[in-house]
């Protein structure tokens, strides 16, 4: 890894590292309901890291979003409610739909791209 792309790679963690981490705690917590297993019952640990990430990425970009419409709709709630607790609620969900995907990606895996496209359009 070249240093310029370190470097940023480093401030992006800085920039977003609390947001993302808070977003996969509250993914992490949310393993015990859903757990990534593979078909034959064991544990998927590239499963598991692909939906903490998405998690992560939910709560940095949708996280002060969420955080500022609830503050815009209940003036109040700012001074109740810290911004880490909103990035882990809005983290949490990622985990759901980040299955969901999965899922549907797994049961449609002998389709070509020109299927899936064919199938969505016929399902709208």
């Amino acid at each position: 890894m070249s240093a310029e792309s370190f470097g940023s790679f480093a401030a992006l963690v800085k920039l977003y590292g609390f947001k993302a981490a808070i977003g996969m705690v509250g993914a992490a917590m949310l393993y015990i309901v859903l757990p990534p297993l593979n078909a034959d019952g064991t544990f998927n640990k590239r499963e598991f890291v692909a939906r903490l990430a998405c998690a992560g990425v939910f709560s940095c970009l949708l996280g002060s979003t969420v955080y500022q419409m609830l503050c815009a709709q209940l003036p109040t709630i700012g001074a109740m409610v810290n911004a880490s607790a909103v990035d882990l609620v809005v983290g949490a969900p990622a985990w759901w739909v980040s299955r969901a995907v999965a899922l549907w990606f797994q049961r449609r895996s002998d389709k070509d791209i020109a299927e899936l496209a064919r199938a969505a359009k016929e399902s709208m």
